[in-house]
């Protein structure tokens, strides 16, 4: 059997699909050739459930330690790893379960998990600085509207139906904290990282379509058009500098950027 053989019947005998790859392994007087590569078709898993389990805490918390191996041994078998890094074994869990049978009937299990991904993703993405409030001092009242933001790479945005921000920390101190799985939201979270700081926070529809807008490359001009639709178009202007401050107070914002008098003409 070539390199190239051997490798998909390893992978194919460690996920269960065909035990091709035992033709390759010796046995010897103590065990058989199954028993001892089941040694590292158990480990497969086992590895893979745990490294979900640090990854994704909050979830973890919320199903239980039972219900969450199920659950994570389901996913690997839908979604083997696929990447070199173990990091990302987890890239496609708020999928799964929002569209699999039976999590699919509890939206608490994606919000979490979408929640807890993102903190992980704010933990691990690459470092930048963040731009203030001085970085608008020097932008003409003229440009104003012209302005554009670059969000820092930690951020992330989403939607939620449910309150996981809140019952995320309550259970995390203890899993065994009741929860009102009835309760519902309409809100979203973004998290972001300082430094070596994780932080998140819950924001409403308003502000998470202006952040949606800004990341895709609108202006502060088209900020204001979009807070109009939703406030008294007279209040508008001072609700979406509101925005403004808010997210360079925060630290999510990368850097600023505007017209220039040449480019204006």
């Amino acid at each position: 059997m070539d390199l190239q053989r051997t490798e998909h019947a390893f992978q194919d005998g460690l996920l269960g699909r065909s035990q091709d790859i035992l033709q390759s392994v010796r046995g010897n007087v103590r065990e058989s050739a199954e028993t001892m590569f089941g040694v590292y078709r158990n480990a497969y898993w086992a590895r893979l459930v745990e490294a979900l389990g640090n990854d994704l805490p909050g979830l973890k918390a919320l199903m239980g330690d039972e219900a969450f191996d199920r659950m994570a041994r389901a996913y690997i078998a839908k979604h083997p790893s696929q990447h070199p890094s173990i990091r990302w074994a987890g890239r496609y869990l708020v999928e799964f379960l929002a569209t699999e049978a039976p999590y699919r009937d509890e939206s608490w299990f994606a919000d979490m998990a979408r929640f807890d991904w993102a903190l992980a993703f704010a933990f691990d993405a690459e470092d930048a600085p963040a731009a203030g409030l001085a970085d608008l001092v020097g932008v003409p009242p003229e440009f104003w509207g012209s302005i554009r933001l670059a969000f820092h790479p930690t951020l992330d945005a989403f939607r939620i139906a449910t309150p996981v921000d809140e019952a995320r920390p309550r259970l995390l101190e203890d899993p065994a904290n009741q929860l009102d799985r009835a309760a519902r939201c309409e809100r979203a979270i973004m998290a972001w990282r300082i430094e070596h700081d994780v932080k998140f926070r819950a924001i409403d529809a308003l502000e998470f379509s202006a952040l949606q807008a800004m990341r895709d490359g609108a202006t502060f001009g088209d900020l204001c058009e979009l807070v109009a639709g939703e406030v008294d178009p007279e209040t508008a202007p001072v609700r979406a500098a509101q925005i403004l401050q808010g997210w360079l107070e925060w630290g999510i914002v990368a850097t600023v950027s505007h017209d220039t008098l040449g480019s204006a003409a």
